[in-house]
């Protein structure tokens, strides 16, 4: 946030860029008895975030997360295995046009998702490309500081090779012998995404230097590749849609800065789906997917900045 919000001013190209560890810890943790099985949730996370920007508008990024779950693992595929997410490829104009008189701020970017997750493989992903819009104003408080208020959209197309998920590949050579086909073998049957809309609101106050609070809600909307009219699985019944899936994320964060180096988030996120398997729904602000995490942030124009002050 800081670095887009002071990409006027004369700052290093490399501003922006920066390294994360997190734990992650899940709400329900807390609470043996929210579960027949008690099941906590304790993950740890590095995050590798570089960017760069040409000028005061232009800028590229990327990002590559390595997870490992502290806790017994309910998706891993053996205990203490550490995961490699799907890596985020960013192309981005910000602030490239402000509208008079309103002071509102307009930035685009583009986003490449590249399937290095096993998750993003087992579902065949070829590609992920997705543009987005922002909108933006800042609201000045004298000494109360400042005040961020954006809205943004984000259109994904999704690019697989099969239309639902693979359980692994094929180890038999010939299906012949099975009524039915090698379906069984090969895939799990789910459909995959293949279009996406989210689009939320965020508000950041900036109290202090060193100190902040941020929030927002986001609303997403996933579409499934359609089925094709010969399935078996289709029924002429009526029945609600179920070419789609539904989801929210709600987050709350504080922001300290000790140090010009270290950025510290300590936070509450829910990243959840919109029904729980009884069809009810989820409390888009805490359920058992809520979880509190504390975000260590290595800044690496800040590291710069130190290192080159104490060898001048």
């Amino acid at each position: 946030l800081v670095a887009d919000l002071d990409a006027g001013e004369d700052l290093p190209p490399w501003r922006g860029s920066q390294i994360s560890y997190v734990n992650e810890v899940g709400v329900v943790s807390f609470d043996p008895s929210s579960d027949l099985t008690y099941n906590p949730y304790w993950l740890m996370t590095w995050a590798f975030q570089p960017r760069w920007w040409f000028d005061e508008m232009w800028n590229v990024g990327a990002r590559l997360d390595l997870s490992r779950e502290v806790t017994e693992a309910d998706d891993r595929t053996y205990s203490g295995e550490t995961w490699v997410h799907d890596l985020l490829l960013t192309a981005g104009a910000t602030r490239f046009y402000t509208i008079p008189v309103a002071e509102i701020a307009l930035s685009a970017d583009l986003v490449l998702t590249i399937p290095s997750s096993k998750l993003s493989q087992a579902r065949t992903l070829a590609l992920g490309i997705g543009p987005g819009v922002r909108v933006s104003r800042e609201f000045d408080l004298g000494p109360a500081g400042s005040l961020y208020l954006s809205y943004r959209v984000r259109f994904s197309s999704f690019l697989n090779r099969y239309t639902t998920s693979e359980l692994e590949s094929p180890i038999i050579p010939s299906c012949s012998g099975f009524d039915g086909g090698c379906d069984e073998f090969v895939n799990t049957g789910e459909r995959n995404t293949q279009w996406r809309v989210q689009h939320g609101v965020s508000l950041a106050w900036q109290v202090f230097d060193w100190f902040g609070v941020s929030t927002g809600f986001e609303h997403i909307v996933s579409w499934l590749y359609d089925i094709d009219k010969d399935d078996p699985r289709v029924t002429f019944q009526p029945e609600d849609d179920i070419d789609a899936r539904y989801s929210s994320a709600f987050d709350v964060e504080l922001t300290f800065v000790p140090w010009a180096p270290f950025e510290i988030g300590v936070g509450y996120v829910t990243l959840s789906p919109q029904l729980a398997p009884d069809s009810t729904y989820y409390n888009p602000f805490y359920n058992r997917y809520s979880t509190l995490y504390l975000d260590i942030r290595f800044l690496v124009d800040g590291l710069i900045e130190q290192f080159m002050g104490e060898e001048s």
